[in-house]
């Protein structure tokens, strides 16, 4: 009885980060990656061709040697650095794998080995070929075939279509299909396909032998690989010899990697469309909101949130001090909360492929099967910090009457929840949890895959919220941010839920998925705020801890100072080391194979603000608050009469007062809103009130020779003129007249 040879499936681990199938053998020009690759609207390196003819396409500002980027690994990148560190320490990476391959030239031969590093107008692009092939021989000795597994480079393994099957449904192999419909589809499309090629590939090994036993044929052969390895091949068996040729296969892995220059979002697809930052309006009104003797006790109306007055009602007085000695007083002010936002859009664009070129003849008649990956995919970012400030205003008034006082802020990073962005004036809508990140990833992705047994690509788009994915300790997207001078918090991750395919990549014989990773770092540098002391028209820029010197002004119902704080600044480092972990598996018959490895992009660094240029508030929140506190030393008692002098302000404005120098003095017509000034004036609520005299009224009587007395609205006038400067204190114009 025959006994029927076993047919076996071989599969090879093989680790690197590549990409694309350019360089397929020495004796092959460049091909272009995927002629049916759909070109991706604005992409730098997504596009139809060759990596050559990609280049030609861009301006290549400079070039970076990479020895040199292993010396100095940091470059400049328009505002943000690049660390290649990320990249060149990944062991899976291709130059690494170059390097390990040349050290076994006794087992492996490297045909071709190139990395480029290209700065173009856009970005950096990052481009690396590495072609190889294990010397024939070389993995039938056990020994040999550990040692090209440490390196990176393992021999392809047997495994009956049984045991191949049996991968889709176990969990943890890149076959593994949770979806029992799927999972059917795919074994059946694999049985069928793998046959197929079975049958194929066989009659390339029949006719191998027939070469072998000819004489002229067989002289060509060992003219390649030397009489011994002819000698060899032809004691094998069947499935020896296919994996003897598979094994002798030369390999090509191309890799390119984009990196943005500027903020881009081609490939956000966002879920939540977050307006963290202000718009420059707003930003400029709170610019002049904070200047010096510009704040007028409102917000704009185009920005109704962006001033706040705080009320006295909110603030704990206490006052202490001899009779005849200093009065002093302290004011404890706060929390108050604060809410910066920043976003954070960077497109990445990345395209591998893997090309094994299969020569069954040893010499002619060769079969390249190749698979492509592409991706182009954004990390956005949406940060928001609360920022919890405490004041303390203290006054001394000593026994001549002179005064003085200070400020003393405490400015603490902290993780918010429902009531501290509510006082910061954010809309409930815009809350997401209280979520101080809000994660999203989007990606236009395809493939392209070319087997003797099946041709296929796509493309499609995918944008996804993983904000709950987070792993700790930005866990849910809420922490408490850093402080200034804390250190930074690294958080490496790869969001297996996501596929950045859809999981479309599925034939039964090939498949595989992308899912993106992310280590996201993020330190503060410092927490400033901005004190604009309105008595003295000065602007300091303030530290938590810091005390400041503050007008003081006597006024008829007390000693008083006027300030405000906001516009707060949160310099944070945040760097983003993007990354992908792809999975790639072809089971056709004579050929399996698999690919797992992490892809991680040069570190992306961003300082936030971007360049330190002013920066204001989140979008649509309270950046500046005002306080004017009064001190009456008579009575000890300490009062912030903002809210008050808000609603006088408001009130004599709209009665026709017009303002008189400094903030909080007011000239109202007489038979208007003078009188209800005055009240407010023995409140606290105004700080002078004179009378608006009519510019007409005014210039006939100092025609007439009327000249006005110390108070606004008196004159004394000379005889002739007394019936009618008595006529306009009848029809209430002036408030009195004397004969001179």
């Amino acid at each position: 009885m025959t006994v029927p040879p076993r047919k076996v499936l071989w599969t090879c681990t093989f680790v690197a980060c590549s990409l694309s199938a350019a360089a397929l053998a020495q004796h092959m020009q460049e091909q272009p990656r995927d002629s049916n690759q759909r070109p991706y609207t604005n992409s730098v390196i997504l596009q139809r061709g060759t990596h050559a003819q990609m280049m030609q396409r861009l301006h290549v500002v400079r070039q970076y040697a990479l020895s040199n980027l292993r010396t100095n690994p940091r470059v400049t990148l328009g505002e943000a650095q690049l660390d290649f560190s990320p990249m060149l320490r990944n062991p899976k990476a291709v130059p690494n794998l170059a390097v390990r391959l040349q050290a076994l030239p006794q087992h492996v031969q490297v045909q071709e080995n190139t990395s480029d590093v290209s700065e173009v107008d856009q970005g950096l692009v990052i481009h690396h070929v590495l072609t190889y092939q294990i010397l024939p021989g070389r993995c039938a000795d056990a020994g040999i075939r550990a040692q090209l597994a440490a390196a990176g480079a393992t021999c392809f393994a047997r495994a009956t279509p049984n045991e191949r099957i049996a991968e889709y449904s176990r969990p943890g192999s890149p076959r593994y299909l949770a979806n029992p419909e799927r999972r059917q589809a795919a074994i059946a499309a694999f049985q069928q396909k793998s046959a197929a090629t079975d049958a194929e590939v066989s009659q390339h090994v029949a006719a191998l032998r027939k070469s072998l036993a000819d004489p002229a044929q067989r002289a060509q052969i060992a003219t390649k690989v030397g009489q011994a390895e002819a000698a060899r091949m032809s004691s094998l068996s069947d499935d020896d010899l296919k994996e003897e040729l598979i094994n002798m296969s030369t390999q090509t892995v191309e890799e390119t990697m984009f990196v943005p220059k500027l903020e881009s979002s081609n490939y956000a697809h966002l879920q939540h469309n977050l307006t963290t930052v202000a718009s420059p309006a707003e930003v400029a009104a709170a610019q002049q909101l904070m200047r010096g003797g510009a704040i007028d006790n409102a917000s704009p109306a185009q920005f109704p949130k962006l001033l706040k007055v705080v009320p006295g009602s909110a603030l704990h007085l206490t006052g202490s001090g001899q009779p005849r000695g200093d009065q002093s007083a302290d004011l404890n002010m706060g929390p108050y909360y604060f809410l910066t936002g920043f976003t954070i859009n960077h497109d990445y664009e990345w395209q591998w492929g893997v090309s094994i070129s299969i020569n069954w003849c040893v010499v002619g008649c060769t079969s390249t099967y190749g698979i492509q990956l592409n991706a182009g995919f954004n990390y956005a970012f949406g940060l928001r910090f609360p920022i919890e400030a405490t004041l303390k205003y203290q006054t001394v008034v000593h026994p001549n009457n002179s005064a003085e006082a200070k400020l003393t802020s405490q400015f603490l990073p902290i993780e918010g929840d429902s009531n501290a962005f509510q006082q910061a004036g954010l809309d409930p809508s815009e809350w997401y949890n209280e979520q101080e990140i809000v994660a999203q990833v989007g990606a236009n992705a395809g493939f392209s895959v070319n087997l003797p047994v099946l041709s296929n690509s796509q493309s499609f788009q995918v944008g996804v919220d993983f904000t709950q994915l987070l792993p700790a300790p930005y866990t849910g997207g809420r922490f408490q941010p850093p402080a200034p001078g804390a250190h930074g918090i690294d958080s490496p991750y790869v969001f297996n839920t996501i596929d950045l395919l859809g999981g479309l990549l599925d034939f039964g014989v090939v498949g595989g998925t992308v899912y993106p990773a992310v280590n996201v770092n993020l330190h503060s540098d410092s927490l400033q705020f901005t004190l604009n002391d309105e008595l003295q028209k000065r602007s300091t820029t303030i530290n938590s801890g810091q005390t400041v010197s503050l007008g003081d002004v006597a006024a008829q119902n007390g000693d008083y100072s006027h300030f405000s704080v906001g516009n707060p600044v949160y310099n944070l480092g945040f760097t983003v080391t993007p990354g992908l972990a792809p999975t790639v598996f072809v089971d056709i018959a004579v050929w399996s194979d698999q690919w797992q490895w992490p892809v991680w992009f040069p570190q992306l660094a961003i300082s936030l603000p971007p360049g330190g240029m002013n920066f204001s508030c989140h979008a649509g929140t309270t950046c500046v608050m005002d306080f004017q506190p009064v001190y009456n030393a008579a009575t000890g008692q300490v009062q912030d009469m903002s809210k008050e002098r808000d609603v006088a302000d408001r009130t004599l404005r709209g009665g026709k007062c017009q303002p008189n120098g400094p903030e909080g003095n007011y000239l109202c017509p007489v038979d208007g809103m003078l009188g209800l000034c005055k009240t407010m004036l023995q409140n606290s609520a105004v700080l002078s009130c004179g009378a608006l005299i009519p510019t007409s009224t005014d210039q006939i009587l100092r025609r007439g020779g009327c000249t006005e007395d110390a108070e606004s609205g008196t004159y004394a006038c000379p005889s002739g003129m007394m019936g009618l400067c008595g006529l306009y204190v009848k029809n209430k114009v002036v408030l009195s007249c004397r004969q001179k």
